[in-house]
């Protein structure tokens, strides 16, 4: 057993060293290049040039990087169904320890990613930091990075994306509320590109800012007060009222428009028309209006 061990490596490292010997000058030997996916099927066909065939002399064909033999045998074309990765290197049709032909294979493989189940939405409060890892893999190695969806049309390239070996994960610090929206990872080589989706969600207490700067009306005048409302999740917004005659009660108006005194979009208090306009100005910011005639 160990003599046939012994010979069987010395056939082989004679075979690699004629080899190796004969591509030393490639520059009569045929080459084809041949770039193909992962999966699909290859054919490679070695160019005889007249040169007889048969079981006394047959074809040797041959993966040069370490030496392996692919086939001997009398068939000229040799394919394979189901390539894989590692199929890749560069192999040799031989005759009479001759090389005839060169086949520079490079098997290739669209992006795809590493872990498939992933949560799409990301709760997250301010002042807390938050990692998102995007790993992926392909051949040649993809280009992974991070956009920020700004709407359809629009968009920027974040670029505070730590970068190891298939994998750029996305880094927030400190985060406040303009963290908040849709974010995708992007991995992409020759052959395509690949996404997903991952929505920030950040939650914070409301926080109102009133945009009516004049403070002083005459009688009769027409009153508009306006206030902008950030918040996540949704406020429960409100407009209270302290009558002159009752300053120890409130009277809720957003209460009143609702379900009380609407009519037609407005009501009636001491005589004085209201009425209650909100808007939601985006996911996270409304727009409340008091007018008073």
């Amino acid at each position: 057993m160990i003599k046939r061990c012994l010979l069987t490596t010395i056939v082989l490292m004679v075979l690699y060293i004629i080899m190796t010997n004969s591509i030393n000058d490639e520059s009569f030997i045929s080459r084809d290049n041949i770039n193909i996916n992962v999966g699909k099927k290859v054919r490679m066909e070695c160019e005889l040039n007249n040169l007889t065939i048969n079981e006394n002399r047959k074809i040797l064909w041959l993966r040069i990087e370490d030496a392996e033999i692919v086939y001997y045998s009398n068939n000229r074309i040799i394919s394979d169904e189901h390539l894989r990765l590692s199929d890749s290197g560069t192999y040799s049709c031989q005759i009479d320890n001759n090389i005839i032909k060169l086949f520079s294979l490079n098997i290739v493989e669209r992006p795809y990613f590493i872990i498939h189940e992933y949560s799409t939405i990301i709760r997250t409060y301010i002042g807390e930091n938050i990692s998102i890892i995007c790993q992926a893999k392909g051949k040649p190695k993809p280009f992974i990075y991070w956009i920020k969806r700004i709407d359809e049309n629009n968009q920027i390239i974040l670029k505070n994306c730590s970068i190891t070996s298939n994998i750029c994960q996305l880094n927030f610090f400190n985060i406040n509320y303009y963290y908040n929206g849709i974010y995708e990872c992007l991995a992409k080589n020759f052959l395509g590109t690949i996404g997903r989706f991952y929505q920030i969600d950040v939650q914070f207490p409301p926080n109102v800012s009133i945009l009516t700067n004049k403070t002083s009306y005459f009688i009769g005048d027409k009153l508009i007060l306006e206030c902008l409302i950030d918040a996540n999740p949704k406020a429960d917004i409100r407009w209270l009222y302290k009558s002159s005659y009752d300053i120890d009660h409130d009277k809720d108006l957003s209460q009143l428009f609702y379900r009380e005194y609407f009519d037609h979009n407005h009501f009636t208090i001491d005589n004085d028309i209201w009425y209650i306009k909100q808007e939601q100005l985006n996911a996270t910011r409304w727009k409340t209006t008091l007018f008073i005639k």
